[in-house]
């Protein structure tokens, strides 16, 4: 399989603090659901930016091998005052890679009239429109960075349907979070970060058969806990 990002011996320091410690990862072209998994301050997030180009001061070799990456942050990055309409025209704007259609599509199978305001959507609704409009981008890799954290067990079933149903077909989806529970069947591959070092990197449906995924993170977690 092709590779759709190559990291090589990733650094990456902020003042003193070292909060990606010479990581290597790929991540190949094979239409898989990853789990990024890793406790609150891991380094999950950084790792996340300096993959999509956010973080650019970093030691180590990081290729995207010419792979454009649809990137969900993991703070709202639309303005309160404008309409769902307003959205689509702004991102058509923004991406080359945009799809109006389906974005459109999404927001009208989630019930959200094009008449919405950002500010009056509710935490659940805000969260399925900037999925919705990252999920409109027609590319191979797509990363999520929390997407499920700080909503409801019922906004986020539906914003796990909808990167299953709406990304563009046999497209990569990295997703990070630090929720496992009940997630184990949504993910193909699972990596966890602890520290800002790669600790895992294995296949869900062998770690399945080993126990499950939830006590393999924290195991893989705990092990490189002692070790330090």
């Amino acid at each position: 399989m092709p590779d759709l990002l190559t990291i090589q011996g990733l650094t990456v320091r902020f003042g003193r603090q070292t909060a990606v410690d010479d990581l290597s990862l790929t991540i190949e072209d094979r239409g898989h659901v990853i789990g990024l998994f890793g406790q609150n301050g891991a380094g999950k997030s950084t790792l996340i930016r300096s993959m999509c180009g956010v973080i650019n001061r970093y030691r180590g070799v990081l290729s995207r091998h010419g792979n454009s990456i649809a990137y969900l942050p993991d703070a709202p990055f639309l303005y309160g005052h404008l309409r769902l309409d307003q959205c689509v025209a702004l991102a058509r704007q923004l991406w080359s890679d945009f799809d109006a259609d389906v974005a459109r599509r999404i927001f009208a199978e989630l019930g959200l009239p094009d008449d919405l305001r950002v500010s009056q959507a509710s935490k659940g609704m805000s969260e399925q429109i900037h999925l919705g409009l990252v999920l409109s981008r027609r590319c191979h890799l797509y990363v999520f960075d929390e997407p499920l954290a700080a909503v409801d067990p019922w906004t986020r079933d539906r914003l796990v349907q909808l990167i299953g149903e709406h990304r563009l077909p046999g497209s990569t989806a990295l997703i990070s979070t630090h929720l496992v529970a009940g997630l184990e069947d949504l993910f193909d591959e699972a990596i966890v970060v602890h520290d800002g070092a790669l600790v895992l990197h294995e296949d869900v449906h062998a770690i399945a058969a080993r126990g499950g995924l939830e006590a393999r993170v924290k195991e893989v977690i705990s092990a490189d806990a002692l070790a330090r």
